[in-house]
């Protein structure tokens, strides 16, 4: 029989005023939700915490102070483990292209995704580029962003295979378009960002098959009542979904909200776009060979570039609750069932459900992790939580 463990005293996410219930775990996935079977299953009274699904990160670089970049399988382990500690169970190593080292990062994502790293799991890949505006470049490296091919694309898929599940694309370049239409053919989702398009162009990127938007507002042109740019056609698109970086610092509360206004639930994806300083004491760190600084949940170059957060999605989504006045179900539905339908893996990832995996976050009182369970194992609790025996 596959190893149980029993879950008591769960307040759900979706009706936490509601009386808790138990949630039985029996190997890697969830077996039933409801009334305790009182059995010799091991067990935690989590004491009427929150349990909600194990949260989902499309858009990360490192954490821990580990980076992607460092091409190492002890780098992917640190972040993995760091952010179970905060909550995550799985997310997408997010990086850039790196001709020079032959893409060597690339390849060790593509070893690693799925296996055990001893926390979140790496679901994939997600490419800032090489296809977009050097304009709009923000804090990646200009090394990272060369002209489009056919050809540059099949190199990249070389690299990465299937595991390259998400690249922001700029569409207004030449070529672009069609590249889009060649990812979307491939099953890697188009996302838009880091681009200078304009309204015409983003509709024709759309078109084209982008169906994602890489944390909306920041790399781009912006809304204006003449010039509407991408925001605008983002908006009037009746499924697109989109990255918000809801810290406080990448974007006003207001813009959070507007964006939740428009797009609403199921569409909204919350993201740290985090940097290696996330788990971290604030201080100074090095991301792409140049130093910034960590500090209040920001990473800023020493020239103020705004390059990542250092706080984790649990604290990313609480305050996007805070600033839309969204339920606490809507705000968690932003960083777990959302994002696992961006991927397509909402058959086993994303709700507590039975039959899904049994990917669990329980939330203490001031929605600050207690504990990460994934796949049935406790991969990270606070004061070194056990099961009990009955």
């Amino acid at each position: 029989m596959p190893p149980r463990l029993l879950l008591r005293n769960c307040r759900l996410y979706t009706a936490p005023e509601a009386p808790p219930v138990s949630i039985l775990i029996e190997g890697p996935a969830i077996r039933s939700i409801g009334a305790d079977p009182r059995d010799d299953t091991p067990f935690v009274d989590v004491g009427g915490r929150i349990a909600a699904p194990g949260f989902i990160e499309v858009h990360i670089q490192g954490a821990g102070g580990a980076d992607v970049l460092d091409g190492t399988e002890t780098a992917l382990s640190t972040i993995s483990t760091t952010l179970a500690r905060l909550g995550t169970t799985g997310f997408l190593g997010t990086s850039v292209v790196r001709p020079d080292t032959g893409n060597a990062h690339l390849r060790l994502m593509r070893q690693n995704a799925g296996k055990d790293l001893g926390g979140a799991v790496l679901l994939g890949i997600h490419l800032e580029g090489p296809f977009i505006n050097p304009k709009k470049k923000g804090g990646l490296s200009p090394d990272s962003i060369y002209a489009s091919s056919p050809a540059a694309l099949d190199a990249i898929y070389e690299a990465t295979g299937e595991s390259l599940k998400m690249m922001t694309i700029a569409p207004e370049l030449p070529g672009n378009l069609e590249l889009i239409h060649r990812l979307v053919s491939r099953g890697t989702i188009a996302a838009f960002a880091h681009s200078e398009a304009t309204y015409e162009e983003m509709r024709m990127g759309l078109d084209a098959g982008i169906t994602h938007v890489t944390h909306i507002f920041n790399a781009m042109s912006p809304l204006h009542h003449r010039s509407p740019g991408p925001v605008a056609a983002i908006f009037e698109h009746p499924s697109v979904s989109a990255q918000i970086i809801s810290d406080g610092n990448h974007l006003h509360p207001a813009a959070v909200n507007l964006v939740w206004r428009n797009l609403g639930p199921g569409r909204c994806i919350c993201i740290t776009d985090g940097v290696q300083g996330m788990g971290l004491p604030d201080g100074r760190y090095h991301y792409n060979g140049r130093e910034y600084e960590a500090k209040d949940g920001a990473a800023r170059y020493l020239d103020g570039t705004l390059i990542g957060t250092t706080m984790g999605l649990a604290s990313v989504a609480l305050r996007f609750k805070e600033f839309t006045g969204c339920s606490l179900a809507d705000a968690i539905g932003t960083v777990t069932s959302a994002p696992a339908k961006l991927l397509g893996i909402e058959t086993a990832k994303g709700s507590l459900d039975i039959g899904k995996d049994a990917d669990i976050v329980l939330l203490d009182a001031d929605y600050s992790v207690f504990c990460t369970i994934i796949g049935g194992k406790i991969a990270y609790a606070k004061d070194g939580m056990h099961p009990n025996s009955p």
